[in-house]
């Protein structure tokens, strides 16, 4: 990847071209958010409602929540929303005019959600867009195990 500048957090561009943001924490985090950009909030805010996410408080890698060097504040005017409050979720990050046209990274193809069917459902895989066309797909438990499984054995062949 190209490092593009690091101080308490790391601003990277991978080696796909997918922009990430890394924050040095107090202990190993995992992966907090996807942020996305949005013209429309209530229309996206009201998309992962349905999914099952609520508004959060936003999360910090650190104690001093965004008041440090080390670590950014919440952007302005933006939604964290997740299934959990320790789970992964998304920032909704609003544009400034709402008539900016928001084009996806290519690099993400989707959002995956890993869930535990119910023991009636044939745990299908369902797949929507978000309103700014992030892919949104649902993986089962047992199909995201058997890809971990996979994933596990091709890494230790290498």
């Amino acid at each position: 990847g190209n490092v593009l500048d690091a101080y308490g957090f790391v601003n990277v561009v991978s080696p796909s071209g997918l922009p990430m943001r890394g924050i040095v924490g107090i202990w190993p985090d995992p992966v907090m958010f996807i942020a996305i950009n949005t013209p429309d909030m209530a229309a996206s805010r009201a998309f992962y409602q349905q999914l099952g996410f609520v508004e959060q408080e936003y999360p910090y890698a650190r104690p001093s929540k965004g008041a440090g060097q080390f670590e950014p504040a919440q952007p302005p005017k933006s939604v964290y929303l997740a299934p959990a409050r320790n789970s992964m979720g998304v920032l909704l990050l609003p544009t400034k005019s709402k008539k900016t046209k928001v084009t996806p990274n290519p690099v993400l193809r989707s959002l995956n959600i890993v869930y535990t069917p119910s023991e009636s459902d044939d745990a299908a895989e369902l797949q929507l867009q978000d309103p700014q066309n992030v892919g949104i797909s649902f993986v089962s438990t047992g199909k995201f195990e058997k890809q971990l499984e996979t994933s596990k054995v091709m890494a230790s062949k290498q």
